[in-house]
């Protein structure tokens, strides 16, 4: 590569670029706000990616035109999402190319190798592309359709568990306490008004997510269970990526804050991985997903 690469890991909360230099080294960071075109708008999604890319130009110390750019967009799938966030990137770099953020998060997470990233944030997907450049996605289709195994599904699982242990349907669960402090409430009878009268946004549902982890280390029974439930999901969709792709042998790089829970999540997971595809090998992400970009987009020039 010769010149300079831009990559753009541009998401619902936050907008990250970086810039690379000719040997591929990182020379420059810029932060923004978000930029995802579904909560800001092509006219927010386009001044976020300028302000993240004059922040990460003035850091890196150059005035030069960037020869390539990549992004990473979550969403992104079509054609026509492509097209619009090349249209709000306009100007950023001689050439410019767009997908979704598992692509990015999957060059920065195994620096570049083909294998398979499994994302657990706030949502949940899966991503796989081999060396000829086949590839495949499973699950990231949204709370309504799935996201099965992350924080927002275990901060539902978590209301459940509460209501089924205050109901006396189901096992007494330590949940209950922290579900009532965490939405605000004195008591059970209030749950129903601050759902859906107040209304509860997907961020502070999945804000329940380390309460789960916490009382799983506690030993409550069905926080473990929610545990366990969300390692299977998380290893079946690794499964029917690496079944796909016809992967025998295959890395998982890991990704997204859920992660952050330790052997608690990573046990299990590691468990089910291995009774669902024997081939795959669970390795921490080497990079984040803006430094992915930029490598993708080093392979441009």
């Amino acid at each position: 590569m010769s010149g300079y690469a831009l990559g753009i890991d541009a998401g619902g909360t936050s907008t990250v670029a970086v810039i690379a230099d000719g040997a591929g080294r990182v020379i420059g960071e810029g932060r923004a706000g978000a930029a995802n075109p579904d909560d800001v708008g092509a006219d927010g999604m386009a001044a976020a990616l300028r302000a993240a890319t004059e922040a990460a130009r003035s850091a890196a110390g150059i005035r030069a035109d960037l020869e390539t750019a990549f992004l990473g967009v979550a969403g992104v799938i079509s054609e026509d999402d492509r097209a619009l966030v090349r249209s709000a990137a306009a100007g950023l770099a001689r050439r410019i190319e767009v997908d979704h953020d598992c692509r990015i998060a999957l060059a920065g997470g195994l620096s570049g190798r083909p294998g398979i990233v499994l994302i657990a944030g706030t949502g949940s997907s899966c991503y796989g592309r081999t060396a000829d450049g086949r590839d495949w996605r499973a699950g990231g289709w949204g709370a309504l359709a799935g996201d099965e195994g992350g924080s927002y599904w275990l901060g539902v699982g978590a209301l459940r568990a509460a209501v089924r242990s205050a109901d006396g349907r189901g096992p007494r669960s330590t949940l209950e306490g922290p579900v009532l402090a965490h939405l605000g409430l004195t008591g059970f009878d209030e749950l129903l008004g601050r759902l859906h009268v107040e209304g509860a946004t997907r961020a502070e549902i999945a804000a329940l997510a380390p309460s789960v982890i916490a009382a799983a280390r506690d030993g409550d029974e069905a926080a473990a269970g929610l545990l366990a439930a969300a390692a299977r999901e998380l290893a079946g969709c690794v499964r029917a990526v690496a079944a796909r792709l016809e992967l025998e042998q295959v890395e998982v790089a890991l990704v997204g804050g859920l992660f952050a829970a330790g052997a608690i999540l990573r046990d299990p997971l590691e468990h089910a991985v291995t009774s669902l595809a024997p081939g795959a090998r669970l390795v921490d992400a080497e990079r984040p997903p803006a430094v992915g970009a930029a490598l993708l987009a080093a392979t441009l020039g």
